[in-house]
C-alpha cells in the first residue's frame, strides 16, 4: 500500500511539474525565452516564487526554487547614453548689479563665476547660449529671444561668451517678464530643432521685476514659466537670485518646474555660491533621460525594451519596471517611461529611481533590446 501511495505521489508530482513546464514554455515561447535546468515558475512569469518577473529575464539569475540559472532571451545590451544638455541663460545686467560685494561688484563676481563654470572640463559637450537684460528700454520678448551668443557646445563657445561678458556694463531696470518670455521662446525654438536634446532656461537676476508687465513674480510664473514647463517641447526654468531678499523668485522657479530658486547670500562668497548653483542646475537639468538606442536591425520593438541598473561596487543588476507615464511612477519605487508613448525617442527614469541612480556615481545604466518589456 505504501509503495503504491509513493508511486501515485511521484506520478502526481511529475504531472504537476510537466504542467508547470508546459505553462512556462507557452508563456515564454513568444518572447524567445528559454528555461534552463534551474528555477521553476509560479504561473505569472516569475521564477523566484514571490510574484516577481525579473528572474525570467535578462540578466540570468539564480532560479528561486531550482538548482541552476534561468537562461534569458538574447538581449542586445547598450550602455545608456544621456541626451545632450543645452542651456540658454538670461543674465541680469541692470544697474544694481554694480553694487559692491565680497570680491568686487555683483557683476564682476558673477561674470567670473560664469566663466569658471564654462571652463570646467566636465562640461565638454554641454551647449550654452547667452543673452542679457535689460536691452535698452525694450519690452519686446523677441529682442531677448535673439541671443548675444548663440547656443553652441563647450569648450568652443566659452571664448565667445567670455568676450561677450567682458564687453557688458551694468545699467538700467529689470524687465524680468519680457526677458524670461524671450528666453523661453528661443529655448522652445531650439528644442524643436533639436528634439533629442534637453533644453533649459536659466534666469539669473539680483532684483525684483521693475519694468515690463507683468511685474509680480506669481503672474510671471503662472503665465510664462508654467506653460513652458508643461508644454511640448518642455522647457524648465531655473532661477538664481543674487540677493538675500529674493525668496519670491521661488514663484517663478516652482511654476517653471524646478521647485525653488537658488538664492545667493550677498554677505558671503557670491562667486562660489553662484558657481555651486550653476553646477547644481546642470546636474538637476540633465536628470536621468537617455536616448532610446536602435538595434542592429533598425527600429526597436517598443514592447521589447528594458532598462537595467548595475550598482557600483559589484552589486547585483536590477531591471526597472516600465510605467506608462510620469504620473504612474511610484512615489518611492522604481520605474521608467517613454517621452512619447506613440513615438518614443527617449527613456526617462522615474524620480525616485533617478535619485538612486544619480547618487551612485560608479553605477551603470544599460538599455536591453529584444526581451519583452517588464511591467510591474
Amino acid at each position: 500500500m505504501r509503495s503504491e501511495q509513493r508511486r501515485a505521489g511521484r506520478s502526481s508530482t511529475m504531472a504537476l511539474m510537466a504542467a508547470v513546464l508546459a505553462l512556462a514554455v507557452a508563456a515564454c515561447g513568444s518572447n524567445g525565452l528559454q528555461i534552463g535546468d534551474g528555477g521553476s515558475g509560479n504561473g505569472d512569469g516569475g521564477g523566484n516564487g514571490d510574484g516577481q518577473t525579473d528572474s525570467w529575464w535578462w540578466p540570468p539569475t539564480e532560479g528561486g526554487t531550482g538548482d541552476g540559472p534561468i537562461e534569458a532571451c538574447a538581449a542586445e545590451t547598450t550602455r545608456a547614453q544621456q541626451i545632450p544638455l543645452d542651456i540658454y541663460m538670461m543674465l541680469d545686467k541692470s544697474g544694481s548689479m554694480d553694487d559692491d560685494v565680497q570680491g568686487g561688484t555683483k557683476w564682476t563676481v558673477v561674470r567670473n563665476a560664469l566663466a569658471n563654470f564654462l571652463a570646467q572640463p566636465s562640461l565638454a559637450g554641454v551647449s550654452v547660449g547667452l543673452q542679457y537684460f535689460p536691452l535698452g528700454s525694450t519690452c519686446n520678448a523677441n529682442d531677448f529671444a535673439t541671443p548675444a551668443v548663440e547656443i553652441a557646445p563647450l569648450p568652443g563657445v566659452g571664448t565667445a561668451i567670455a568676450q561677450s561678458l567682458v564687453a557688458q556694463s551694468p545699467n538700467g531696470n529689470t524687465p524680468t517678464s519680457a526677458a524670461l518670455q524671450g528666453a523661453i521662446n528661443h529655448a522652445k525654438a531650439w528644442a524643436t530643432a533639436h528634439p533629442d536634446h534637453a533644453v533649459i532656461v536659466i534666469l539669473a537676476t539680483d532684483g525684483q521685476p521693475t519694468s515690463c508687465d507683468p511685474t509680480d513674480t506669481v503672474t510671471i510664473g503662472s503665465t510664462i514659466a508654467a506653460p513652458a514647463a508643461s508644454g511640448t517641447p518642455k522647457i524648465l526654468t531655473f532661477v538664481i537670485g543674487v540677493g538675500n531678499l529674493l525668496q519670491n523668485l521661488n514663484d517663478i522657479a516652482s511654476a517653471g518646474g524646478t521647485n525653488q530658486a537658488f538664492i545667493v547670500d550677498t554677505n558671503g562668497n557670491v562667486g562660489q555660491q553662484f558657481l555651486d548653483a550653476l553646477n547644481a542646475i546642470r546636474g538637476a537639468a540633465l536628470g536621468c533621460v537617455y536616448r532610446l538606442p536602435s538595434p542592429d536591425g533598425g527600429t526597436p520593438d517598443y514592447d521589447k525594451v528594458n532598462v537595467q541598473y548595475t550598482p557600483g561596487g559589484g552589486g547585483a543588476a536590477q531591471v526597472f519596471p516600465f510605467k506608462n507615464s510620469l504620473a504612474d511612477c511610484p512615489a518611492g519605487g522604481d520605474g521608467w517611461y517613454y517621452d512619447n508613448p506613440s513615438a518614443p525617442t527617449l527613456i526617462n527614469l522615474c524620480p525616485a529611481t533617478c535619485d538612486k541612480v544619480k547618487a551612485d556615481t560608479s553605477g551603470t545604466v544599460d538599455v536591453l533590446l529584444g526581451c519583452k518589456t517588464i511591467l510591474e
